[in-house]
């Protein structure tokens, strides 16, 4: 797996007991065990029935048109407006111009 020799390994593991000492060194051996067992467990282990599938996306009903007199109503509306505020502005200039003669 790691291509790892047993003269390697001697090296790392007397690296390992200069580094860690003598009392940490099992320590450090028993974690690294229960880590690398954990591990494995978690990879052997087939999680495909923790995951539930997707729901199916469900399709929005589509809007439906509007009838050409509402359509006829939304147009007129904001020109309407529009017609309103000129008129406004027409009279208050008016009154405002007959105001300071």
């Amino acid at each position: 797996m790691f291509n790892i020799g047993p003269l390697e390994l001697l090296v790392v593991l007397i690296i390992a007991l200069i580094v860690l000492g003598p009392q940490r060194l099992p320590e450090v051996a028993r974690s690294v065990g229960r880590g690398m067992r954990e591990f494995r467990s978690a990879l052997d282990h087939d999680d495909e029935d923790d995951y539930e599938p997707a729901p199916e996306p469900t399709s929005k009903p589509e809007p439906e048109p509007k009838s050409k007199p509402e359509l006829e109503h939304a147009a007129a509306a904001p020109a309407t407006a529009g017609a309103y505020q000129k008129e406004a502005e027409s009279s208050e200039s008016s009154s405002s111009s007959s105001g300071r003669v």
